[in-house]
């Protein structure tokens, strides 16, 4: 991937982010909810941002920061998340079926009984359903 291609992809997921904290900020009235399906995001650095109600089914986002991240009621069905650090994630109603979070760090059981999984959703060691 060409220098060029890493900065339109970095910009357009600033845009994605900024269209996306209106819409939670506004009750959807503005902005735009974040549909980051499929996404490649792997090693992102999502610290602390809010992405509540975003839709990332499918989204690689192994080994990803996700300290503080807000993914409150947000989709994450399928989603890869080995080896993301959830250290402090919002997960209440997050919709975690199929996701794979083998080797996860810093996730609690508490946060994970606050999101939705099912019997294909990979938990690290420690975690139960």
């Amino acid at each position: 991937m060409r220098f060029d291609d890493i900065l339109l992809v970095i910009m357009e997921l600033r845009k994605i982010l900024a269209d996306h904290k209106r819409w939670v900020e506004s009750d959807g009235k503005e902005g735009e909810r974040a549909d980051l399906r499929k996404a490649i995001l792997q090693e992102a650095d999502l610290h602390d941002v809010n992405l509540q109600g975003a839709d990332l089914e499918g989204a690689h986002l192994s080994v990803a920061d996700l300290m503080g991240t807000n993914l409150r009621l947000a989709n994450l069905k399928r989603a890869d998340l080995w080896m993301a650090d959830m250290k402090d994630t919002i997960l209440q109603g997050a919709e975690l079926q199929g996701a794979n979070l083998s080797d996860v760090t810093n996730l609690t059981q508490i946060q994970i009984d606050s999101a939705i999984i099912d019997d294909a959703t990979i938990l690290p060691k420690g975690i139960h359903r």
